[in-house]
């Protein structure tokens, strides 16, 4: 009987996954030509509703699973961003931002950032939401957006990015919040001729954020230029440009003990003199597309990005058992990456017989460097004590020790698919990606200052990896779907140092799920049910034999099968309610090095996860222009130690928020949000304890041109 569902699913993964692309890809040529049809799409529900004779109303609805965080006026909340979402879990404190958190994604780390479907490398990625037009979260099959295979099945955050339209106008954004939050956004868009095929949009942000934990604060900026011209004969091209620029002090956390949990919310567990950090990026993307006919097209993408950072750390960060934070031997880190990549893909549309079949095929040149360079002090700090901490003025690195490494990835990538029409009710995809992965790693630590004893490797390796996916939608009428899918992935182990010296083998994805989507009252309204099966294989652990932690052995296997329920849409008129909930189990599965962590829960995944939020909109009436809303999130115990420590878990998390706004005019809006208004403690842990925020209240002005 497995043997025969693995069969039938082996014949699809998400059976619209190409749709969903092709979906994309039509919604960023509308982003060029109006942003009213993409303001219709976001205020109509949390689902794209892109309609195409003959076929499906979204990418949900093929099978693809991808949700949508609708934006506010200006950009998605960073407090609020992904935790209405099913399958997703924000494994970090909710914050007064500009930036997105990371998300755990149907119990695994998302190991992949992606903007307008293109990634920078194969790791997660700060975003300044004050760029973002909205955010796609994709999960399962969908994950793979433009049949990248690189980053893994738990799911990925895809940030649409804000793109010139052909309207004039100019958006100012004014908030101040608690904790000492100022920010200021400005959004300018205006065509460049009279015809309008030529476009421009500038998005830039400041702002400057303190935390109720002592020392933490950050100061940075974003600007992003973006020029877009459609020619006579169809095509487009685009070039979009971002700089990023940070000051901050960081925010260790808490070590894992349980002793943490009763200090003030206020410790800061480090030494502020050696965590300032000075992270910047800058990014640049050139797209063009052209069709050949209404049936045929062929885009190129190329984007080009560069991360840089000085920052602090310690080798030996933790708890002495008594009542001090130990540090170990503080340490000033240069790091640097770069990415490049290219994709060529062309799209097509043709019938054989009664078939109608939507494909797509692309080459993929993928490029990532990775280079550190450490100072070690040599001496180690002075522990830091709990009840009367005394934090050092600065910190000496004369004399110091050092260390430096590069790690670099290269995929060379052929990747297809074939979407077939049976008839009205039956839909098949069959695809798959090959990658020609090469790794190299150098490793230099001539003192042993990190490793434990001195040190000068060099491992590389090349390897093929085929990647196949399939899926199959059944549509039995206009407003019900089943879907079944199955696929595989890989994440290259770059940055991971084997002691032998070899090239570490990537970890690979195997998911399988089933859904469920059902539409009604007129649909406005939707009901989705969807369970999924993920093996996770060669995980990087830490090397028992190396104490240091620096040296890894690739050797884990980690698994999650859960059930994801979402229910939505405008249940009256004006009125817009969302429900959603997550069970699933998340764990270690195999670990031939670490016996004790087998079995485990994995960090970041609770077993259960609700939440609820509805909103409504006076459009008529001496209220018109009020709006008022309201959120509940409910995220059953976690595991704050992995190994999991037996009776050490964190508490549920419960946070409760509102929000009040009112538009004087067309051009002028006021909102206010609070979070977290029972002020839980609301714990996480990422191997570090993170308190969460206490209640704040956000004051925004906005203004429109």
């Amino acid at each position: 009987m497995r043997a025969t569902l693995v069969a039938l699913l082996f014949l699809c993964v998400g059976a619209a996954q190409a749709r969903a692309e092709e979906v994309l890809e039509d919604a960023r040529k509308e982003n060029v030509q109006s942003a009213g049809k993409r303001r219709v799409k976001e205020e109509t529900g949390a689902k794209e509703q892109h309609q195409e004779p003959g076929k499906e109303r979204s990418n949900e609805q093929n099978g693809a699973r991808s949700q949508v965080e609708p934006r506010g006026a200006d950009a998605p909340n960073a407090q609020t961003l992904g935790r209405d979402q099913s399958g997703v879990y924000v494994n970090a404190p909710a914050t007064n931002s500009a930036y997105s958190p990371s998300f755990v994604m149907r119990g695994f780390p998302s190991g992949l950032t992606l903007f307008d479907g293109a990634s920078h490398g194969f790791t997660a990625q700060d975003v300044d939401l004050s760029t973002v037009d909205h955010v796609e979260f994709y999960k399962g099959p969908s994950a793979m957006l433009f049949g990248k295979a690189l980053g893994g099945y738990g799911g990925a955050a895809n940030y649409i990015r804000k793109a010139p339209t052909q309207e004039t106008f100019a958006h100012a954004v004014a908030t101040k919040a608690s904790f000492d939050v100022t920010r200021f956004t400005a959004d300018v868009n205006t065509p460049l001729n009279d015809e309008k095929s030529l476009l421009f949009r500038f998005t830039g942000s400041a702002q400057t954020l303190g935390s109720f934990v002592n020392f933490t604060r950050t100061r940075s900026f974003d600007i992003a230029p973006m020029i877009a011209f459609a020619a006579d004969n169809g095509d487009r091209i685009s070039l979009r440009a971002e700089h990023n620029g940070a000051r901050l002090v960081w925010r260790d956390g808490l070590p894992a003990d349980p002793v943490f949990l009763h200090v003030p919310k206020e410790f800061y567990a480090g030494l502020p003199a050696n965590e300032h950090e000075t992270p910047f990026f800058d990014d640049l993307t050139l797209r063009y597309e052209h069709a050949f006919n209404a049936d045929w097209k062929v885009a190129a993408v190329v984007d080009y990005f560069l991360y840089a950072s000085r920052w602090g750390w310690f080798t030996g960060w933790g708890y002495d058992g008594f009542q001090s934070v130990v540090f170990g031997n503080p340490v000033r880190a240069r790091t640097a990456n770069r990415s490049f990549d290219a994709q060529l893909r062309l799209n097509g549309r043709f019938d054989t017989g009664f078939l109608a079949h939507s494909v797509f095929l692309g080459l993929e040149h993928w490029d990532f460097y990775f280079g550190y360079n450490n100072d070690i002090a040599r001496y180690q700090a002075a522990p830091l004590n709990i009840f009367v901490p005394i934090y050092s003025p600065g910190v000496s690195y004369a004399g110091a020790f050092w260390s430096n490494g590069v790690a670099r990835a290269i995929s060379r990538s052929v990747y297809g698919q074939d979407l077939i029409d049976l008839n009205e009710n039956w839909r098949i995809l069959i695809g798959g990606r090959y990658d020609l992965l090469a790794q190299r790693e150098r490793v230099f630590d001539p003192f042993g200052a990190l490793t434990g004893e001195p040190t000068s490797s060099l491992s590389k390796g090349t390897r093929g990896y085929f990647s196949p996916r399939a899926g199959i939608l059944y549509r039995p009428n206009e407003e019900t779907q089943f879907f079944a899918a199955y696929g595989k992935s890989l994440i290259p182990n770059t940055g991971v140092r084997i002691q032998s010296g070899e090239a570490p083998p990537p970890q690979q994805d195997t998911q399988f799920e089933l859904g469920l989507r059902r539409e009604f009252l007129d649909r406005k309204m939707s009901f989705e049910v969807g369970l999924f099966d993920i093996t996770r294989d060669n995980v990087a652990i830490p090397n028992p034999a190396n104490p240091s932690g620096f040296y890894s052995v690739v050797t884990g296997q980690q698994h999650s099968h859960g059930v994801e329920v979402n229910l939505g849409g405008e249940i009256l008129p004006n009125l817009k309610i969302n429900a959603v909930a997550t069970f699933l189990h998340a764990l270690v599965s195999k670990d031939d090095n670490v016996p004790s962590q087998q079995g485990s829960d994995l960090l970041g995944a609770p077993r259960r996860v609700y939440s609820f939020s509805a909103s409504y909109a006076f459009d008529t009436g001496e209220l018109k222009g009020l709006e008022f809303g309201a959120s509940y999130y409910y995220a059953s115990r976690l595991e704050a130690t992995l190994p999991n420590t037996y009776g050490f878990t964190l508490a549920p998390q419960q946070m409760l928020g509102a929000s009040l706004a009112y538009s004087f005019s067309d051009n002028l809006k006021i909102e206010l949000n609070a979070a977290n208004l029972t002020n839980r403690p609301n714990w996480t842990s990422n191997g570090a304890l993170f308190h969460g925020e206490p209640t704040t209240i956000a004051a925004t002005l906005i203004c429109k041109y």
